[in-house]
C-alpha cells in the first residue's frame, strides 16, 4: 500500500512539470514569430528608403575602359615622353648633312698640326709649287734628324747585329716551309711546266736544288740624303757566302728535215757561292715620287698609274750599287756517249744571262718598289698565346666527355 501512495504522489508531481514546459515552448514559438515579423518589417522599411534615394539621385555613369586599357594608355603616354625627352635634350639636331667642306674644316679643327705651311700665292706656277713640296720635305728630313739625334755627316755606322738575327730567323723558316712536303720542288715544276719551251728544247726535269744553309750578314749602316734630298736613305754592306743550287736537264731536238732527226741531253747546275755589294734601303711615298715600270707599255703604265692614284701609301725601295760582287759555279753536261762537260761559253753565257737579269731589276739606277701593308692594330691580327696550362685542361675536359 505505501508503494502504491508513493507512485501516485510521483505522478501527481510530474504532470506541474510538464504543463510549465509546454508554456515554455508556446512562448518560445511566440517569440520567434514575432522576431520573423519584426525582421521582415525592417526589411521592408529599409528596401522603401533605398528605393526613394536611389529615385532621388542622378543615374550613375557608366565607365567602359577597363583596367587593361588604362594600363596600356598609361605605358604609351610614358615611352612618348621619354622618346620626346631623348629626341630634344639628348641628341642634336641631325637636319644638316655636313659636306665635305665642313667636314675638312671640322678634321681641320681637331687634328694638330705642328708643320710650318707656307703660304701660297695665287699666280704661283707649277715650278714654285715644286719648290715649295720640296722645301716643306726637307724640312720634315732635318726635323726627323734633329729629334732622333742623329747627325747623318758624324754618326758611326752601325753593325745590325740584332737585324742579322731576325733575318736570319725569318730565312730559317721560309727554308722549313719550302722543304715540307717538297713544296719548292713541285712549285718550280709547275712553274716549268706552264712555262712556253721553244719547239727545239724537250720537257725540263729538275735534278738538284739547294737552298743553302747560311745567312746574309748586314753592317755598316748609314743613313745619307737621297741624291734629290728629298728622302733619307740607308745604306747598308750586304754579305751572303752560301750555295744555292738549281740543277736541270732537258733535250735538244733537231726536228729537219723531219720531226727528232736528233737529240742532245744537256744537264745544267747553277749555283750561286758568293754576293756582296751595298744595299740601298729608303721608304717612300707612292703619290710623291714618279714611277715607271719598264715592262710595261704606255697603255697599261696610264692604267696602273690611274690605279695608284687612289691607293697610295708607303712603299719599300732598295736597290743594290753598280759595284756589287756576283760570283757563279756552272756545271754542264752535254752529249750521250761522248760528253762534254762544263763547257766555258756555256758557262760565260749563262753568267752573262743572269747578271743581265740582276743588273736589269736592282742595281741602280734602277730598284724595286715593294708596298708595305697597313700597320694599324687590327683584332683580326689580334693572337693570344695558348699556355700549356689551358691545353691540358682542355684535353682533359676532351677526354671526360669522351667518357
Amino acid at each position: 500500500m505505501t508503494n502504491v501512495i508513493i507512485r501516485t504522489e510521483t505522478v501527481e508531481e510530474q504532470q506541474p512539470n510538464d504543463d510549465s514546459i509546454s508554456l515554455l515552448k508556446q512562448l518560445q514559438e511566440q517569440l520567434k514569430l514575432q522576431q520573423e515579423e519584426l525582421l521582415l518589417q525592417q526589411r521592408e522599411l529599409f528596401l522603401q528608403d533605398q528605393s526613394t534615394l536611389s529615385n532621388n539621385l542622378p543615374p550613375p555613369q557608366t565607365n567602359s575602359w577597363t583596367f587593361t586599357q588604362g594600363l596600356i594608355l598609361g605605358q604609351i603616354s610614358v615611352i612618348f615622353v621619354i622618346i620626346v625627352f631623348v629626341k630634344f635634350f639628348v641628341f642634336a639636331d641631325g637636319s644638316t648633312i655636313p659636306t665635305k667642306k665642313s667636314a675638312l674644316k671640322d678634321a681641320s679643327g681637331v687634328i694638330v698640326k705642328r708643320n710650318k705651311q707656307t703660304k701660297k700665292t695665287g699666280a704661283s706656277s707649277d715650278d714654285i709649287i715644286e719648290d715649295e713640296k720640296l722645301v716643306d720635305i726637307r724640312s720634315k728630313i732635318s726635323t726627323i734628324l734633329e729629334k732622333t739625334y742623329y747627325d747623318v755627316n758624324s754618326h758611326s755606322p752601325e753593325s745590325l747585329d740584332w737585324f742579322n738575327v731576325l733575318v736570319a730567323q725569318t730565312i730559317s723558316q721560309l727554308r722549313t716551309e719550302a722543304l715540307l712536303s717538297d713544296n719548292i720542288y713541285h712549285s718550280l715544276n709547275n712553274f716549268l711546266e706552264t712555262t712556253n719551251i721553244p719547239e727545239f728544247m724537250d720537257k725540263i726535269n729538275l735534278t738538284e736544288i739547294d737552298i743553302g744553309d747560311d745567312f746574309p750578314i748586314f753592317s755598316n749602316c748609314r743613313i745619307k740624303y737621297g741624291e734629290d734630298l728629298g728622302r733619307l736613305e740607308a745604306k747598308i754592306d750586304v754579305d751572303l757566302s752560301d750555295t744555292l743550287t738549281l740543277g736541270i736537264a732537258t733535250k735538244l731536238l733537231l726536228n729537219q728535215p723531219r720531226p727528232l732527226t736528233a737529240v742532245l741531253p744537256v744537264s745544267l747546275a747553277v749555283s750561286i757561292v758568293r754576293f756582296s755589294g751595298c744595299l740601298t734601303v729608303s721608304l717612300i711615298n707612292t703619290k710623291d715620287i714618279d714611277l715607271k715600270n719598264i715592262d710595261k707599255t704606255k697603255e697599261e703604265e696610264e692604267l696602273s698609274e690611274e690605279d695608284n692614284e687612289d691607293e697610295g701609301g708607303t712603299a719599300l725601295m732598295f736597290s743594290f750599287s753598280p759595284d756589287y760582287r756576283l760570283e757563279f759555279v756552272i756545271k754542264s753536261l752535254i752529249g750521250s756517249r761522248a760528253k762534254l762537260q762544263d763547257v766555258p761559253k756555256i758557262s760565260s753565257l749563262i753568267e752573262s744571262k743572269l747578271r743581265t737579269w740582276f743588273h736589269e731589276r736592282c742595281v741602280e739606277p734602277r730598284f724595286q718598289v715593294v708596298r708595305l701593308p697597313s700597320l694599324w692594330p687590327r683584332t683580326k691580327n689580334t693572337r693570344e698565346p695558348i699556355s700549356k696550362k689551358t691545353a691540358v685542361s682542355r684535353s682533359d675536359s676532351m677526354v671526360s666527355d669522351n667518357l
